[in-house]
């Protein structure tokens, strides 16, 4: 009884040790996963280990690593150091192992691994790459240019809506000058015109914002530097001079007044340098003007009236750019005069315009004395008044824009009047210039095109006309096409699509079409474009391409003709009976080898013996003739019989030389395909030989 109890006591502390779970996860498995944000504050509880035991009784817990960003209180994983997704300010993960011992056990340690993924959160605003941005743009750019490319910010956080930017242009009081072309490119746009004289330099606020909820975002500036543009005409510093002139011989120096002549290029930016002259009248010949000073002189002349001399200031880099100003000289001892009467300039004004110039500008001065106040213009055509007006400053001034596709030229007459008298009259013709207006439009949004049988073509295929038009009557509209694998078709003028060659193994192509216009600058339009190719290889096969295939073919051809050469080896060299003897007298030359049947047979005889007889009686009927003509000794073939098994069954060589008795006999063996056959040779001493040779 006592054994039993001891028994019992053993098997229970052994079945106490078999369930002893200590140190094992709760939930099973073999290791442990949390997820902790990377905004999570140091000394937050990550997480609690689902381990059996009491760390306060029955287990001991510690880590592995000892600089690990975590601790371990009992069951508790505690942060000690910052995370940081992006791992710039902290580990983007953690992994460490848990030690757990069982107390009061000599069991071995327990490794627990544990793995800590690091949330992404919305903890990095973007950073402008280059800003603050300036440039110096054209005060003549058009609307629509892009001004500033490249603009970029970047955002550190995570693929993905955190690190997603988009770009705005801030509101501001020159904001409505620039835009970006979209909310996700950095480029941005002119959106309306510069103008130098009026606004030489602004800053807008751009912002660089993710989509995180609340987004993140950041601020740079945007300075933009208005370059002048050659779009002024210059100015004289007074409409009108004034100066004292009494015909008098040789050249003198006129003083002006109310100060020396003088104009200016009214493009600050450029300050272009001029070129002073007189308009040419009845008395302009009497004066000149210094080219560069404007000093104006007279020389020999009589004239005591008062006169008045149109003088011009001209750009030097652009005749088309000028002035006009008027010079009224009078003699002291002249009756003075009520009326003055103006002086034309010239009776045709010519004026060239783009059809965008701006309204309520300036086209040209008509340069008559302002000092007149009762003088008045007027256009004479009424339907041109639509378009110009004449102001208190004799400028003809654009009223209605210009529009070069409906009328490029205006010809109109302006009168002068003073009072109701008619003093004066000047033809103005005014050519308007096309200005790029209209962007190349496609008859449809995209075009999709099917290519049958391309892998047939030989020539040029037509797949389609495609068609855009462009507003402008004067532009010329060519296409182009750009992709990959576009070099496979060409595209005519009329917009014709045609598939050159086809290399191409895919069941389609997505390409780009784009129009382009001949304006200045040009403009384009861009569509998709699809072909097809119904018939298109698959993939698989897509890899046999000519070179392989040929390959192949020559491996093929060349195995067959091996295969058929063997075969033909093999048919020729097939066993063969063949008795060689001499058909004239012994000392005759050797003959080809030969069929000979024994006396008492001859060759048919043979034959129909072998049809009832067995081959090996047929060869001894032969060999035993052969002995007979040569007195070769009998012992000789039942040797031949006696030693070679092959005899029986007609498998086998033996070669028999066979010569006049005077002949000796040389016997040999040889190993050969036909078996251990056993050759004998009977050779005469005589010039010629007589031999037989059988084979079976």
């Amino acid at each position: 009884m006592l054994a039993g109890i001891i028994l019992a006591l053993v098997g229970a502390c052994a079945g106490q040790q078999l369930l002893d779970s200590r140190c094992y996860l709760e939930q099973g498995g073999s290791a442990e996963n949390f997820l902790a944000s990377e905004n999570v504050a140091v000394g937050a509880v990550l997480g609690t280990l689902g381990i059996n035991g009491d760390p306060l009784r029955d287990i001991s817990l510690s880590l592995r690593e000892k600089d690990s960003p975590v601790t371990i209180s009992e069951k508790k994983l505690i942060l000690s150091k910052p995370l940081d997704k992006e791992g710039i300010s902290g580990p983007s993960s953690v992994y460490v192992n848990v030690i757990c011992d069982r107390r009061m056990s000599d069991d071995p340690s327990f490794l627990i691994p544990v793995n800590i993924r690091v949330i992404d959160e919305n903890d990095n605003s973007p950073q402008w790459i280059g800003g603050p941005y300036s440039a110096n743009v054209s005060e003549v750019t058009i609307v629509g240019t892009r001004i500033l490319q490249g603009v970029r910010a970047v955002d550190l956080d995570q693929p993905g809506p955190y690190s997603t930017i988009e770009y705005q242009v801030l509101p501001g009081q020159h904001s409505h000058f620039v835009a970006f072309v979209s909310p996700l490119e950095g480029v941005l746009v002119l959106k309306q015109e510069l103008d130098f004289e009026s606004l030489r330099k602004f800053t807008v606020k751009l912002r660089a914002q993710d989509q995180g909820s609340p987004p993140r975002y950041s601020d740079t500036s945007f300075t933009i530097i208005v370059q002048d543009a050659d779009d002024q005409n210059p100015k004289f510093s007074q409409d009108v001079y004034q100066s004292t002139y009494c015909g008098m011989p040789g050249e003198v120096d006129l003083q002006v007044q109310p100060e020396p002549i003088r104009a200016f290029d009214q493009d600050y930016g450029i300050n272009a340098s001029l070129t002073y002259s007189i308009i040419p009248s009845a008395v302009s010949t009497f004066f000149t003007i210094e080219p560069r000073k404007g000093t104006l002189r007279a020389r020999d002349s009589n004239i005591t009236n008062g006169i008045t001399l149109v003088i011009k200031a001209t750009q030097k880099d652009n005749a088309d750019r000028y002035a006009l100003s008027t010079v009224i000289l009078s003699c002291p001892t002249a009756v003075p005069r009520t009326n003055i009467e103006p002086t034309t300039p010239r009776l045709v004004y010519r004026a060239t315009v783009k059809e965008n110039f701006p309204l309520g500008h300036s086209i040209l001065n008509l340069g008559l004395n302002k000092e007149a106040p009762n003088f008045k213009y007027t256009i004479v055509n009424e339907a041109e008044r639509q378009w110009f007006s004449v102001d208190n400053k004799f400028n003809i001034i654009l009223i209605k824009a210009l529009d070069y596709e409906s009328n490029r030229n205006h010809k109109f007459t302006v009168e002068l009047f003073d009072n109701s008298k008619l003093l004066a009259t000047a033809e103005i013709f005014i050519e308007v210039t096309d200005v790029n207006d209209w962007d190349p439009r496609f008859r449809k949004p995209q075009y999709v095109f099917t290519a049958d049988n391309a892998d047939q073509i030989q020539s040029p295929v037509l797949l389609g006309i495609v068609e855009a038009a462009d507003g402008d009557p004067n532009d010329v509209v060519t296409y182009s096409i750009h992709g990959e694998e576009a070099n496979l078709f060409s595209v005519d003028s009329r917009g014709g699509i045609w598939l050159k060659r086809n290399l191409t193994h895919k069941n389609a192509l997505n390409l780009f079409l784009t129009a382009s216009d001949s304006g200045n600058p040009p403009k384009r339009t861009t569509v998709p474009l699809q072909i097809r190719f119904p018939n298109a290889r698959s993939t698989t096969s897509a890899g046999w391409t000519p070179t392989i295939i040929g390959l192949l073919a020559i491996a093929v051809a060349i195995l067959t003709l091996t295969v058929l050469t063997l075969y033909i080896y093999r048919l020729f060299a097939k066993p063969k009976t063949t008795i060689n003897t001499p058909l004239t007298n012994p000392r005759s030359t050797r003959h080809d080898a030969t069929m000979i049947a024994p006396n008492s047979r001859d060759a048919s005889s043979i034959a129909d013996s072998d049809k009832g007889s067995s081959y090996s009686a047929i060869i001894r009927d032969i060999v035993i003739g052969a002995q007979q003509r040569s007195n070769i000794p009998g012992n000789l073939i039942g040797h031949m019989e006696d030693n070679n098994p092959m005899m029986a069954d007609g498998h086998g060589v033996v070669q028999q030389s066979c010569t006049h008795p005077a002949s000796h006999q040389v016997r040999e063996r040889t190993n050969s395909y036909w078996g251990n056959a056993e050759v004998v040779t009977v050779k005469d001493e005589s010039d010629s030989e007589n031999n037989l040779t059988v084979y079976f």
